[in-house]
């Protein structure tokens, strides 16, 4: 049975028309921010270890789809994504004819592929038209590697669409290597695919930054906060690079 606020939102929601729940749970929302803010400046620990995933919609996740959802029109026809088919089905929709997954092994299901981009492997050159990899290359140590064979793999203009983190909690557990400026990604990139080819784009400001560190979600902010762009205080660093032909 539900307690305390979830028990309030049940009972506003049975009693409220339509229109005017989503403008009390919009309230509810905007309150909870601002409530979220205050304990943010006070408080010695975050909201969140887990980057907002138990709160809402992290920030650095808004900021990746956000980049997704703008190159959209490159995911399409033969695509690779990392472990799971988080965002190459629901971005490229129709477009895209063939996926594969790739993995270290094959502990996760649908994995079609089983590879490590920083060792000899099996994966044919000229194969992709699009390589969806979002929070990985700063997991990787020989990042520099794993991008060339990115870039080998894919077919000639076909498109690297990779996100990473530059401020963020750092998670232990997952073995995080490397966090990106702007012109590091774009660097380390432009080696494999040539600076001509790489376009970088910095996503967040300082105020969504400590949020994202504090554990603050998207919810909590305007849409004037999440789409004002300061790459001093980049929360997610994303390049989308081609294969010139």
């Amino acid at each position: 049975m539900p307690t305390g606020a979830g028990l309030i939102r049940r009972t506003v929601k049975a009693v409220l028309p339509a229109a005017a729940w989503r403008s009390a749970r919009g309230l509810m929302i905007r309150t909870r921010g601002v409530g979220a803010r205050i304990f943010m400046g006070r408080r010695v620990e975050p909201l969140s270890y887990v980057w907002g995933f138990d709160r809402g919609l992290p920030i650095h996740r808004y900021y990746l789809e956000q980049f997704l959802q703008e190159c959209r029109s490159d995911i399409r026809g033969h695509c690779l994504e990392f472990r799971d088919d988080s965002y190459t089905s629901r971005f490229g929709g129709a477009a895209v004819t063939r996926l594969d997954l790739l993995h270290l092994d094959d502990s996760h299901s649908g994995v079609t592929i089983v590879a490590d981009l920083t060792r000899p492997n099996d994966v044919p050159s000229d194969t992709f038209d699009c390589i969806v990899c979002t929070q990985v290359l700063h997991l990787i140590f020989e990042v520099d590697r794993a991008i060339s064979e990115l870039w080998r793999i894919l077919k000639p203009g076909g498109v690297l669409l990779a996100t990473v983190p530059h401020i963020s909690m750092c998670d232990p557990g997952w073995h995080e290597i490397w966090r990106f400026t702007p012109e590091g990604l774009s660097t380390v990139v432009g080696r494999a695919f040539g600076a001509d080819n790489v376009s970088v784009r910095a996503y967040g400001n300082s105020l969504t930054a400590a949020g994202e560190l504090r554990g603050l979600v998207t919810e909590e902010f305007s849409q004037a906060a999440l789409a004002y762009s300061d790459s001093r205080f980049a929360v997610e660093v994303c390049v989308r690079a081609v294969k010139r032909r």
